[in-house]
């Protein structure tokens, strides 16, 4: 009978500490899912915040003014008209 509850506790003590390790494996495992999860995250809300700054740059950029190309290049074609038309 003491052998039987001898072996009993060791075979118990044994499974105990391999059911352990599957333990131990398992959350290594959830933490290493966890860490990539974190960083995962981390990248994306980067990536998002500096793809929002570059298109608020692109839409609140201060917009290039054509008319005012234009009547610089309309004022220098009637000088020149001007100038053509009082040589003759």
């Amino acid at each position: 009978m003491r052998t039987f509850k001898l072996m009993m506790f060791t075979l118990f003590l044994l499974l105990g500490t391999q059911m352990e390790a599957q333990i131990f494996k398992k959350l290594g495992k959830r933490i290493e899912k966890s860490a990539e999860r974190t960083v995962e995250r981390r990248v994306e809300r980067e990536t998002r915040k500096s793809t929002d700054r570059v298109l608020d740059s692109v839409i609140d950029a201060p917009k290039k003014n054509k008319r005012k190309k234009d009547k610089r290049n309309d004022e220098a074609i009637k000088e020149t008209e001007n100038d053509s038309l009082t040589k003759n």
